[in-house]
C-alpha cells in the first residue's frame, strides 16, 4: 500500500453529518470519500484551466485572422467542413 500522509480538516458538523452518511452508503471510509471528491475537484480544475487556455488561444488566433463576429467564424467553418463558401459579412481573410 501507498504511503498516506494524513491532514486535518474542519467541517461544519451539517456538512460532516453528510459525509458520515455518504460514506456508509457507498461502504467507504470518509478518508476514501473525500480522495475521490478532491480528485474529482482537481480534475476539474485542471480541466477548466485548460479550456481557459484554449479560448485565450481562439481568441488571439481570431485577432490574427481578423475574425470579429460569431458570424464570420461559421462561415469558415462551414467553408472547411462542407467545402460551401458562405458570405457572412465578408469572411474574415485568412493569411
Amino acid at each position: 500500500m501507498a504511503y498516506r500522509k494524513p491532514v486535518t480538516i474542519s467541517l461544519p458538523p451539517p456538512l460532516e453529518e453528510e459525509v458520515q452518511k455518504l460514506a456508509r452508503k457507498q461502504h467507504q471510509s470518509v478518508s476514501e470519500l473525500v480522495r475521490a471528491a478532491l480528485r474529482l475537484y482537481l480534475d476539474r480544475a485542471t480541466q477548466e484551466a485548460a479550456w481557459g487556455r484554449a479560448r485565450a488561444k481562439g481568441r488571439q488566433t481570431a485577432k490574427r485572422l481578423g475574425i470579429r463576429t460569431e458570424a464570420q467564424l461559421q462561415a469558415i467553418l462551414d467553408e472547411l467542413r462542407h467545402g460551401s463558401s458562405v458570405d457572412a459579412e465578408g469572411p474574415a481573410r485568412r493569411r
